[in-house]
């Protein structure tokens, strides 16, 4: 397949318009609209900030021109140089904005008007545009400027690797394996693979985890946050759903989520389990055997309480305190010690205090003999006679295909590639990839007088519960502290014009950032393209954007009573709000405006489990209808959105599938 490329013309477009999102500016202006700007970085480097413009960054037109060919799919590429083909166009322009003159013939100061005239557009074709090249001007520039970090006072000290910490997995090849008789292949070294292969290799039975992704030696040199994101996200974290409201981001590295997650640990509410139970005919969320699984795995990893707040994190409970919200802090699977690699935990945790996969379950099931296999993407897998799993096939990097045999597969990729799997594989299920939920979540900054240092400390140990049960069935909103590394942190930031951006980005050493994270009630379906590669059909419904939009405001009244001197939330059109302005008037604009881009690192339930086939693509103990030898066991079997981090709900839930794939395999050892 040829390699995806601009032409000369679609770059000429494209510069022109991200030099526009991120113009040069004055240095006036930005000392006008930053106040704390003379105090917290050197005149020189505010200089060069203010000049510097996208189209004169060789590293900023490296990531255009080399890294989005290779990360965005092929349906968006081609939407984006559809689009640019528009915008070189005398006739489009015409239709577009009542001029025959080209977009980036015109002055920057008419290219801002314009993008900012799409931006309140009625015209949702319009109100896209803007939405996707604002946004990937922004995220593009947030990876790759060094000045623009400095700008930021975003210089962090690389986390100390504790290298003694680090196991040393060994990867086998197909030739490795040609005497090795499998009992059972794992897709996936994630939350829910990692638990699984744990438990099978403790068994006794031979069993090989596949990673689509790789592993990276922490103990080597530091990865920058736009290197981890290239090399252990999938799509570099630039993928979104097809209609490209809702920026996806997952992991795709050995140990998957649960090597970059945040960290937070914390167990369904009972509003979930209720509903769990009685909605899809699963009493074993409200058993003991369930409560059992969840201690376990809170023992698994050693989860305790944080051992300190950063800024963000004191300064949410303590408001939320004041308001009289319900509050508290958030567990954190740090093996009950000090985890403190600041927000290089979503780097993948060097200082190996996050107890997730490659330093707790893939160890174990390392240690008990399992083998694993990385850089290799399971296409499809094999049935024999009576729709029996037979093995799989897998497709390396480099292209190579090779087939591996095993009796029992456990479909373990995530809720956005397992859907796609089984999809490819032509399961007889008309309930696979039914039913994804994301948790799609808004930023909120809050610029406060002093230095927040938003990247020092541990990144999620707060979170507040006041809207959390909107409905009877747990359906709300939680508000929780975001990272604010800048490639993720800052990517929702919302663009208002060329200075005011730029300004906005030297605020960052002033910021608390909080995300509203919706319980979503209403899911959406994940597809094939002509390729064969997974699309997510998500529309935000009206109820979780209004969820959403309740987040946000309790958000922002608990950064206004701590002190904070602006409030800029993530939707589209909404002005901040500064110190001194009507703050009710503020906040019935915000409850008026819809968000209009949305963020989700939670992506569940696409292949639920159920009591029945009508209602669920997997049975109560994650075997797949339909045919035999598969199992689901990652998020994409939970029966919805679990409302909270879904990381211990998976692994939970991943027990309950283990004991039932032992049962299979070796009825004896079924207990363990």
């Amino acid at each position: 397949m040829a390699a995806k490329t601009f032409t000369a013309d679609e770059l000429e477009t494209l510069y022109s318009i991200f030099d526009t999102v991120i113009p040069g500016v004055s240095v006036e202006d930005l000392h006008k609209l930053n106040p704390h700007l003379k105090d917290d970085v050197d005149a020189e480097t505010v200089a060069a900030f203010a000049a510097e413009v996208p189209s004169q960054n060789a590293q900023y037109r490296d990531c255009v021109e080399n890294f989005l060919p290779r990360h965005i799919n092929d349906g968006k590429f081609a939407e984006l140089k559809q689009v640019l083909s528009l915008l070189r166009s005398r006739v489009a322009m015409l239709v577009l904005t009542q001029s025959t003159v080209l977009f980036h013939q015109r002055t920057v100061e008419q290219r801002e008007a314009l993008l900012l005239s799409w931006k309140a557009s009625r015209i949702a074709t319009l109100r896209r545009i803007y939405d996707s090249m604002a946004k990937l001007g922004n995220s593009v520039y947030m990876r790759s400027s060094d000045l623009g970090h400095k700008a930021m006072c975003y210089q962090p000290t690389p986390t100390e690797s504790l290298a003694s910490g680090h196991y040393p997995f060994k990867f086998s090849t197909t030739n490795d394996l040609d005497n090795v008789v499998l009992d059972a292949i794992i897709v996936g070294s994630g939350s829910g693979g990692g638990v699984v292969a744990k438990m099978l290799a403790e068994a006794g039975l031979k069993v090989l985890v596949i990673e689509k992704g790789q592993h990276f030696d922490l103990a080597g040199p530091a990865f920058t946050e736009a290197q981890s994101l290239d090399k252990m996200y999938d799509a570099a974290a630039v993928v979104t759903n097809d209609y490209g409201d809702v920026a996806l981001v997952s992991g795709k590295t050995f140990g998957g989520g649960s090597a970059v997650n945040w960290a937070a640990s914390l167990q369904p509410p009972a509003s979930v389990r209720r509903d769990w139970a009685t909605t899809y005919g699963l009493p074993y969320f409200q058993t003991t055997e369930f409560q059992s699984d969840l201690d376990a795995v809170f023992e698994q990893m050693g989860v305790s309480q944080p051992t300190s707040q950063n800024v963000a994190n004191s300064l949410l409970l303590e408001g939320a305190r004041r308001l009289g919200f319900q509050h508290a802090a958030v567990p954190q699977n740090n093996g009950n010690g000090v985890h403190l690699c600041n927000h290089d935990c979503a780097n993948g945790c060097r200082s190996g205090g996050k107890k997730g996969g490659v330093h707790s379950w893939l160890v174990d099931a390392a240690k008990a003999g399992a083998y694993f296999m990385e850089d290799a993407s399971v296409r499809s897998i094999i049935f024999g006679p009576k729709h029996q799993a037979t093995g799989v096939i897998l497709r390396f990097s480099d292209g190579r295909e090779a087939t591996l045999m095993a009796p029992r597969i456990v479909v373990a990729g995530g809720s956005i590639e397992s859907p796609a799997l089984l999809l490819r594989s032509k399961v007889p299920n008309n309930r696979v990839g039914q039913s994804i939920y994301l948790h799609p979540t808004n930023y909120l900054y809050a610029v406060m007088p002093q230095r927040t240092f938003p990247t020092d400390g541990q990144i999620l140990t707060s979170v507040v519960g006041e809207y959390a049960n909107l409905t009877p069935s747990g359906h709300g909103v939680r508000i929780e502290t975001g990272i604010m590394q800048p490639g993720i942190g800052m990517s929702l930031l919302q663009w208002m014009g060329g200075a005011e951006h730029k300004a906005r980005l030297t605020k960052h050493s002033h910021m608390a950032g909080l995300i509203a994270i919706c319980r979503d009630r209403n899911s959406g379906k994940v597809r094939l393209d002509a390729n064969g590669e997974a699309i997510v059909d998500y529309t935000v419904s009206p109820f979780d954007s209004r969820s959403i939009v309740t987040g946000t405001i309790a958000g922002a009244e608990c950064m206004k009573e701590m002190g904070a001197e602006e409030i800029i939330v993530a939707a589209r059109g909404v002005p901040s709000w500064k110190k001194g302005e009507d703050f009710d008037a503020w906040k019935r604009i915000v409850n008026a405006t819809p968000p209009g881009g949305y963020g989700s690192a939670h992506q569940m339930a696409s292949n639920r489990m159920a009591a029945t086939a009508s209602q669920g693509a997997c049975d109560p103990n994650g075997a797949l209808y339909g045919v035999q030898g598969v199992w689901v066991a990652d998020a994409s079997v939970l029966p919805s959105a679990s409302g909270v981090n879904p990381m211990i709900s998976t692994m939970a839930v991943a027990r309950k599938v283990g004991r039932s794939i032992l049962e299979d395999a070796q009825p004896a050892k079924a207990k363990l």
